[in-house]
């Protein structure tokens, strides 16, 4: 009887040699002021196991997840279309960048350009002088034009055939009727090809 005591001392004594460093001591300590929290948490997770089973177990309320879960889903899944599209993406970024990288320069150039004043003032000063002479010609082709209706508004002659052959030999009428001659030629070509 006594030889089984020590046989079990004997083994006992790496277990107490293990407890005896502080360390572990420590650590017993603190797992054991746990040890009610673990308690409380290893409860709460049987319990959503335990639901969760009941759930999987009615086949109404899995169907009815699921086919939320499939409307959700079914959204973001892709297609053969948007996976092709895809691929060409992919296949074509190296240009992509490359062309990024060649605008990327002129983005920071407008953007640096936009947040200095001068730089502002100077571009405007310098799209109001090209934009003023355009604006000019326009106002004045708009001013002959509302000039011209007012004149043929107040002619009340009768135009005559020896009028239109007199208008056929102006210079400015000549060159309109070239122009759409020119026209209606280009724009007849590739309908013969």
């Amino acid at each position: 009887m006594q030889k089984t005591t020590i046989d079990h001392l004997s083994n006992l004594q790496p277990l107490l040699s293990l407890l005896s460093q502080k360390e572990i001591q420590n650590s017993l300590i603190q797992t054991l002021e746990k040890l009610p929290e673990l308690v409380d948490q290893y409860s709460a997770l049987e319990r959503n196991i335990a639901f969760i089973k009941s759930v999987l177990n009615d086949k109404e309320s899995t169907e009815y997840l699921l086919g939320g879960l499939e409307d959700e889903i079914g959204k973001y899944i892709p297609t053969k279309d948007s996976l092709e599209a895809l691929m060409a993406l992919v296949h074509n970024l190296p240009k992509y960048t490359k062309y990024l990288s060649m605008v990327e320069p002129i983005m920071e150039f407008l953007l640096s350009t936009s947040r200095d004043q001068e730089s502002v003032d100077y571009l405007y000063k310098g799209a109001q002088e090209i934009a003023g002479p355009i604006q000019q010609k326009v106002e004045n082709g708009w001013d002959l034009i509302k000039r011209a209706k007012k004149e043929a508004d107040q002619d009340h002659s009768p135009v005559t055939i020896f009028t239109v052959f007199k208008l056929i030999k102006e210079p400015a009428v000549q060159r309109s009727i070239h122009f759409v001659k020119a026209l209606l030629t280009l724009a007849s070509e590739p309908k013969l090809k």
